[in-house]
């Protein structure tokens, strides 16, 4: 494996896997163009006490970016973010084996942290955290880690089967919905800190709870197959990649892609598509995020593949801290809490401010590893999983 700590600060050799950080930093970006536009989104519809998708900004190049957005990123890198969860639990398994500490206080102690810091994050930052989620489903993973990894992955198949029958059974909707929850209180990120605060308090807990019943089930699923692919130490594997990485490039692009094209299409101008739409991509959504990660892991071992591997692997090693760092540019740009631009700009800047932050944070994440061994977050999280403070 490629993780030379001598080549470029922030890629590192022994217990530190490249390709793993390098593909955690590739999730970053995903999650972060799929963030901003639905935050964005959402903020602008709802107004005045319904659901309203009716938007400023709403020309063919508004549409068209939204249609990009939602087949290129929208519930993939969800779905890979969860893998790479479960992937790293695994890992940090290892590292209680190490040092030959009991596995499961440390465990606990991280999940607690990590919850901690979620719900912090959607309190003040952003009310679709997803850090809370993750800190209860690691408690789940805890009392699964004996699993082998053929029983994880026919189990995460009957937690994807049974969220697809799921949604079979739901309907499109039509006109506006009342939520329930003030949605006046958004006119204040239009307003000053304060009032962003106000707003962040009223939503925040109505989201997260969204968040946890309609994300936990696929999450789940994909922490179990991440559990297993740590197990079987699937991203190390140098000549098993190198058999599957063309077939399931492949497999994704003409499976996943025509799917994710179609679901788009389905989607658009639909506050809520047909069941059978979300059914089919829970299965196609996770075929075509594989494809991408091949495609970078190929890429990574092609020419160049040092220099891609040196740039985004120091991103994905404080990928916690560059996912909350997303969430405090986010607020600056957007809300009360800075400039309250989130009516004012076109999805096409919003998605260029994105990749600029993106690219930013790849620079600063380099700076800043030459300069500690820890992101501030993973720093705190290291600190709660081992009950001392690391240097």
């Amino acid at each position: 494996m490629t993780t030379t700590s001598d080549r470029e600060p922030g890629v590192r050799t022994g217990r530190r896997i490249g390709e793993v950080d390098a593909v955690r930093s590739f999730a970053l970006f995903g999650i972060l163009i799929a963030n901003v536009v639905a935050a964005v989104t959402g903020i602008r519809s709802m107004q005045g006490g319904t659901f309203d998708f009716t938007f400023t900004f709403d020309t063919p190049v508004d549409q068209a970016v939204s249609a990009v957005v939602d087949a290129v990123f929208v519930n993939k890198f969800f779905v890979l973010f969860s893998f790479l969860f479960g992937y790293s639990f695994t890992l940090q398994l290892d590292a209680a084996a190490r040092v030959q500490a009991p596995a499961v206080p440390r465990l606990l102690r991280r999940s607690a942290a990590l919850f901690a810091i979620g719900a912090v994050h959607a309190a003040l930052l952003w009310f679709g955290d997803i850090l809370t989620l993750y800190a209860a489903l690691g408690l789940l993973l805890v009392a699964l880690r004996t699993l082998t990894p053929r029983t994880a992955v026919i189990t995460a198949g009957c937690v994807l089967l049974s969220v697809a029958a799921v949604q079979l059974q739901m309907t499109s909707g039509g006109g506006n919905a009342e939520p329930p929850f003030d949605v006046q209180a958004l006119d204040g990120y239009r307003g000053g800190p304060l009032d962003t605060l106000n707003a962040q308090l009223t939503i925040a807990p109505f989201f997260v709870m969204i968040i946890w019943l309609t994300q936990g089930p696929p999450a789940l699923a994909m922490f179990l197959l991440g559990l297993a692919a740590g197990k079987r130490r699937l991203l190390e594997d140098v000549p098993a990649l190198a058999r599957w990485l063309p077939r399931i490039q492949w497999t994704g692009f003409l499976v996943g892609g025509p799917a994710a094209i179609w679901s788009a299409l389905a989607a658009e101008g639909s506050q809520s598509p047909p069941g059978y739409v979300g059914a089919l991509t829970t299965f196609t959504n996770p075929l075509l995020t594989a494809a991408y990660v091949a495609t970078l892991l190929r890429l990574t071992r092609g020419r160049g593949g040092a220099r891609l591997l040196a740039a985004l692997a120091p991103a994905g090693r404080m990928a916690a801290s560059n996912y909350i760092a997303q969430s405090l540019i986010f607020v600056l740009i957007y809300t009360g809490y800075g400039l309250a631009l989130v009516d004012r700009m076109p999805l096409l800047g919003v998605v260029a401010i994105a990749v600029a932050t993106y690219l930013t944070q790849l620079v600063a994440s380099k700076w800043w590893l030459q300069r500690h061994p820890y992101g501030p977050v993973e720093w705190l999280l290291r600190s709660a999983t081992n009950a001392r403070f690391p240097s």
